[in-house]
């Protein structure tokens, strides 16, 4: 192999740091995340910065970055404001309006009619789900953590209500080969799934 490259991060600029970040953290989880507005509009956006914190009580975290003008995103301005939020898994059939609903549309229009997804209600929370997903987690905000000079929202919702459609599961477990997920590369790419590899650990202590 060659030589590395060092990078200190202290010495270079935020555009390479991120650039790095993203190219070395892959394949990342979508947060696909439904919010409504305090004035009823219901919005949909994908985020990159996504996974799971905590098991008991269930719950998942989006980094929200702010708006290239400083300004908070919709999502995290609806979470702050209703305290809710709805995780919506992205599949193959959907990736590509995934990526149109990021495309950053006016507050007061929903991307659910701009890209033709189908809201339809959820049990505990006010967000819609969205009906081509096959998983979605209803969620309620526990704690928002400001971090850095660049402002990233650390969101930590706790899971109050899963659905799971059957078609994607095979007796107890979701199926990754049914499920057909999808992830996020670096640049303008991303990534469904190739090759599935399995090997067990073993206890050696």
């Amino acid at each position: 192999m060659s030589d590395y490259l060092h990078i200190d991060p202290a010495g270079v600029g935020e555009a390479e740091i991120y650039r790095l970040l993203i190219g070395g953290v892959v394949p990342r989880p979508i947060g696909w995340a439904s919010t409504v507005s305090a004035a009823g509009v219901a919005n949909l956006a994908p985020f990159s910065f996504f996974t799971v914190v905590c098991v008991v009580p269930p719950m998942i975290s989006l980094t929200i970055a702010p708006r290239g003008d400083g300004g908070d995103k919709d999502t995290l301005k609806n979470i702050r404001s209703t305290g809710e939020f709805c995780f919506n898994v992205v599949t193959r059939p959907v990736w590509e309006r995934m990526v149109d609903t990021g495309n950053g549309f006016p507050e007061d229009d929903s991307e659910f009619a701009e890209t033709g997804l189908t809201p339809i209600p959820s049990v505990k929370v006010k967000p819609p789900r969205v009906g081509e997903s096959p998983i979605h987690f209803e969620c309620r905000l526990h704690q928002a953590i400001e971090l850095g000079v660049s402002r990233h929202t650390l969101t930590i919702g706790e899971v109050v209500m899963m659905h799971v459609d059957p078609a994607c599961m095979t007796g107890k477990y979701i199926d990754m080969r049914k499920l057909e997920p999808v992830g996020r590369l670096n640049g303008f790419f991303y990534t469904a799934l190739g090759e599935i590899m399995e090997r067990k650990y073993e206890d050696k202590r």
